[in-house]
């Protein structure tokens, strides 16, 4: 009989540990109806509401949060100017959401604006982006017909081992409210982004991957989550996989196979004629071998359109999939880290601009932060020398040759040249350089000299300690070449891209002029 009762308190007490981790709920409209079909999870089981609104599954105990894939044709729900689509679990059963509808339905036409890797490491940083990068965004919303949003795509402050900038979260945060940007944006987490002081690994952080994202989280929410705006499904994603949690530099961009089965998990639900976008940080270009990465690339084939987002690499690409599938790779928010007004391959710091319509995605461009939109490109002198007091890097291509960095040009876009007023020919395509092995002006290289110039000659980037040349010397996808018939003619480069824009270049930079390059200075505010 003794022991028949400590068995049964046994099953008891362990039946009641399951039902505390219970995760119960109703999703209904304002006015109280209830919303049948919406997808809810925790990051490990995916589920939808039933006709009454309600799901219930039993916790994972890694989860952090319940939350539900926003549908189509409701607004995006804000709480202090963010997202919030999502609850901490805590020792509650119940989570229960509330969603507002469009008054017009779902909307078909949007803007989406892709950040990337604001990366703030201090104060000025985040002022820079206070000062800057908000401004800007809230203009462009501001210009544009569409109801626009914004997602990060990682890296949203600067932490490395020893070098802890999560505490400036909280703070890039509040700059990145709707109120203060003209949009809600939505977050992806970057491998900066993680919190790398040594802790245990346990029950709830069972890999340093998990245990690494967890300031991450405390501020801005769940890492893999999917929402929906007109016929489109948008899914974020963490794609760092780290390999040590004691040590910052041993992680590798992949997904984990429980990251894999929770996005097909997601994906059942949606309808195969939808366009599907992927937003990550790490390129998924990087990590081609990965079946894991093979296996998403393949569910998203299923559907009608499929486009990925991505950013870590602080140059811009457009790069295509072996099955079709774009990636962009957008130039970073903070260009080389703040120190420039420019990327490592010459981009300016700025964002992209996504425009769809349907389940099509109708527009692309790059916005560079402070400049008018047809701001594309700059034109270089094959001899130029750049530079400053630390080094002058000198183009050895000749006076004859010009260059032209057009920062988000593709296979479509037409670079031509007029000479005098006359169509002289069109511009060739260089071939990239590598990250390594070219980190000084050679015939091959297709680098931005001028920028890199700036940022290793002037500023001493690459050789000050503790700064690494090569991510100031990215290489750059999108530089084109041409020989003058007449190298004293009077030059305009006429870019034409794939919607028959047009955007034109007359000014030739032969030396170090840098006015656009250096940042500006600021007196930060002791009210701000």
């Amino acid at each position: 009989m003794r022991k028949l009762l400590i068995t049964l308190v046994a099953v008891l007490g362990l039946s009641a540990i399951a039902t505390a981790q219970d995760v119960t709920g109703t999703i209904r409209t304002t006015d109280g109806t209830p919303i049948a079909g919406v997808v809810v999870t925790d990051g490990h089981t995916v589920m939808t509401t039933d006709t009454e609104g309600r799901y219930a599954f039993n916790r994972h105990e890694e989860a952090a949060y319940v939350y539900y894939s926003l549908p189509a044709e409701y607004r995006v729900p804000l709480r202090q100017g963010h997202p919030c689509f999502y609850k901490k679990l805590t020792d509650d059963k119940v989570y229960d959401f509330v969603l507002q509808p469009l008054k017009g339905g779902k909307e078909d036409k949007f803007r989406l604006v892709m950040v990337a890797d604001p990366q703030c490491q201090n104060l000025r940083h985040v002022y820079r982006f206070h000062s800057e990068t908000a401004p800007d965004l809230k203009k462009t919303v501001k210009k544009t017909k569409t109801p626009c949003y914004a997602i990060s795509l990682g890296d949203i402050v600067y932490s490395e081992g020893p070098r802890n900038a999560n505490y400036l979260m909280p703070m890039i945060k509040e700059e990145m409210r709707a109120e203060n940007i003209g949009m809600p944006m939505f977050q992806t987490i970057g491998n900066h982004d993680c919190d790398y002081e040594p802790v245990a690994i346990g029950k709830r952080n069972s890999t340093p991957t998990v245990r690494l994202q967890r300031m991450f989280e405390a501020t801005f929410g769940p890492i893999n989550y999917s929402w929906n705006r007109g016929d489109v499904h948008i899914v974020s994603m963490n794609d760092i996989v780290y390999d040590d949690i004691n040590n910052f530099k041993k992680y590798h961009g992949d997904f984990t196979p429980e990251q894999v089965e929770w996005l097909r998990k997601d994906l059942s639900y949606v309808s195969k004629d939808k366009m599907v976008i992927l937003c990550v940080h790490i390129p998924l270009e990087h990590m081609r071998k990965s079946k894991n990465v093979q296996a998403v690339l393949a569910m998203m084939k299923e559907f009608a359109e499929a486009k990925i987002m991505s950013g870590h690499t602080h140059y811009s690409r457009r790069f295509t999939h072996k099955n079709g599938i774009h990636e962009y790779i957008f130039g970073a928010a903070s260009g080389c880290w703040w120190w420039s007004n420019n990327n490592g391959d010459g981009t300016p710091n700025g964002y992209g601009l996504i425009d769809i319509d349907g389940n099509k995605v109708v527009d692309h461009r790059y916005k560079s932060t402070g400049f008018d939109i047809d701001y594309q490109l700059r034109v270089y002198r094959g001899n130029a020398t750049f530079g400053g007091k630390h080094e002058q890097p000198q183009l050895p291509f000749g006076a004859d040759k010009i260059l032209a960095n057009v920062w988000f040009a593709h296979t479509d876009w037409k670079i031509e040249v007029f000479e005098d007023g006359k169509l002289s020919g069109e511009m060739t395509k260089m071939k990239a350089s590598p990250f390594r092995g070219d980190e000084h002006p050679s015939l091959t290289s297709s680098k931005d000299w001028w920028a890199i110039g700036y940022n290793t000659g002037v500023v001493g980037r690459g050789h000050k300690k503790g700064s690494t040349r090569k991510n100031y010397c990215s290489p750059c996808h999108h530089m084109y070449i041409y020989t003058l018939k007449n190298p004293n003619a009077k030059v305009k480069v006429v870019v034409t891209d794939d919607k028959g824009r047009k955007y034109t270049c007359s000014h030739i930079i032969e030396g170090p002029e840098y006015e656009l390059a250096a940042p500006p200075v600021y007196k930060v505010s002791e009210v701000w």
